[in-house]
């Protein structure tokens, strides 16, 4: 079934059908280039949803910015993952769940095993019941087989931030 924009302008991606939503990917280092046709790379990554991007990050917990733009990486692609039959209030619902019960607080990140890509993964579950790609978060689990030999300060502090805090690291 081929669903319809409402209106002439962009709507956010909401359809008659429900919201289209996204995960925007962004790589974190230029060795992704190389690394990136392996399944490999650093990645930050952001949901979309209603024209906004849900991300996470140390010190930020869980914050909204302008699609495709995060500060301190570069906008790989874009991923359709589905269409949501929420509303605006429902989703206030899940990032307010996402906050309070599923350790997505300002204090709760950590950069192998709960990062952007690990909250990017549990809202798109929440919203959709899918996973996002396996090759978008490869590289911190396996980091996490070796994360004791990581500088405590690298792993909780997130290489992208809010944008309108005044620390870009969260």
């Amino acid at each position: 079934q081929e669903t319809m924009s409402f209106g002439n302008s962009y709507g956010g991606g909401r359809t008659r059908m429900g919201t289209k939503v996204f995960l925007n990917v962004y790589d974190l280092s230029p060795s992704n280039d190389f690394l990136y046709p392996i399944g490999l790379g650093l990645h930050h990554s952001g949901v979309e949803i209603l024209g906004v991007e849900y991300s996470f990050a140390s010190g930020a917990g869980i914050f909204e910015g302008t699609p495709k733009e995060a500060p301190g990486a570069r906008f790989r692609e874009q991923l359709f993952l589905g269409v949501w039959e929420g509303s605006a209030a429902d989703l206030r619902r899940v990032v307010a769940e996402l906050r309070e019960t599923e350790n997505f607080g300002s204090e709760d990140y950590n950069l192998v095993r709960n990062n952007c890509n690990s909250f990017s993964n549990a809202f798109v579950w929440k919203l959709l019941e899918r996973r996002i790609p396996a090759h978008v978060n490869r590289l911190a689990d396996i980091g996490v087989c070796c994360s004791c030999l990581l500088p405590r300060d690298l792993l909780d502090n997130a290489p992208v931030g809010d944008p309108s805090s005044n620390n870009n690291n969260g």
